[in-house]
């Protein structure tokens, strides 16, 4: 007879910073037992990791797994969870495939920091015959995922504004979120008002930008995106159709609707934008069972991840004063 390991469906998470511990704490509410594998060089984040897991909300009796590097795990994986930061994610994934048979993947924005990357993991993906889906999470949030059922046709004018929210590292969520309501990936990007001059990232060795980033798609919809760099203006997302408009704050967890066929009065309705640490359960057992899951699919997230990344890495050498041959996000 099997041992019970066998039987338990194996996961890995590689990265085990803020993004790779909420992944893991959201793992405990999978009611499935399962083997998971935890990989970070630092022993510091592994702790923190545990200790996250520890204090999750969840009853499932899950076996886990701390290591410091990809030769200590296991040789298969029904699914693994790579939450590392950008510039280590494709050596990831190649280490990856060189020791492991993976079934399925999630792979953290944004993806990678050079454009030869993309393409070479769309190789390695393929050629080993793993699925993979890109965490832009809109797409599995309920209020942002009904909003086709609302928007009767295109196209849409989208608009996100506040202070110091990040605007490079989350702006592929919103972009991603038009594609998905619009159905349409070809967009070009205008960055004339952002800021000439890049700040450092919160997270070392990375930058960002302050500023209005605007986006056309090919069907007609426009996105217009402003960061402040200062101030604590609170962030709101506006999304307006022809028989359809609604304000979202995401903070309260509301949004404002307002519709053609009610004559235009605004209605307050429930906006949940449920946390990391909540979602990745609810993926996890949509991946294991079926084999699908709500998220941009690998090939589509990388169309529109480059056509953004391009167009950024050309602004920043224009107006940084230096040149680069990479892209300095994460």
């Amino acid at each position: 007879m099997p041992s019970e390991i066998h039987r338990m469906n194996t996961l890995c998470i590689i990265g085990a910073g803020q993004l790779g511990s909420r992944h893991l704490q959201a793992l405990k509410m999978v009611l499935q037992p399962l083997h998971i594998t935890i990989v970070d060089p630092s022993e510091e984040s592994l702790k923190r990791a545990e200790e996250r897991y520890q204090l999750a909300t969840g009853s499932a009796h899950h076996q886990l797994r701390y290591v410091k590097t990809l030769g200590d795990t296991a040789q298969s994986f029904d699914l693994v969870i790579i939450a590392t930061t950008s510039n280590y994610r494709r050596e990831v994934v190649e280490k990856l495939f060189e020791t492991c048979s993976v079934k399925s993947m999630i792979l953290e924005k944004i993806l990678f920091q050079r454009y030869e990357d993309y393409q070479k993991v769309e190789q390695l993906l393929e050629k080993n015959h793993c699925q993979a889906w890109v965490n832009c999470s809109m797409r599995a949030m309920t209020f942002y995922a009904e909003l086709p059922k609302k928007i009767q046709s295109g196209p849409l004018t989208y608009l996100v504004t506040g202070s110091q929210y990040g605007l490079i590292t989350n702006i592929i969520h919103y972009i991603d979120h038009i594609a998905y309501l619009t159905g349409c990936y070809d967009y070009e990007v205008i960055t004339g008002a952002l800021d000439p001059t890049p700040i450092d990232s919160k997270r070392p060795g990375f930058l960002e930008l302050n500023g209005t980033l605007s986006v056309h798609f090919k069907d007609g919809s426009h996105g217009t995106f402003t960061c402040f760099p200062d101030g604590e203006i609170p962030f709101l997302v506006e999304i307006h159709a022809k028989e359809y408009r609604c304000i979202v704050r995401e903070n309260e967890r509301k949004a404002w609707e307002s519709s053609q066929k009610n004559n235009w009065q605004w209605q307050e309705v429930n906006a949940e934008i449920p946390f990391q640490s909540q979602m990745t359960a609810t993926l996890t057992e949509n991946i294991l069972k079926t084999g699908a899951c709500p998220l941009i699919p690998y090939k589509k997230a990388a169309q529109l991840h480059l056509t953004l990344l391009e167009a950024l890495r050309a602004f920043l050498n224009t107006s940084s004063g230096k040149k680069f041959d990479y892209y300095p996000f994460t």
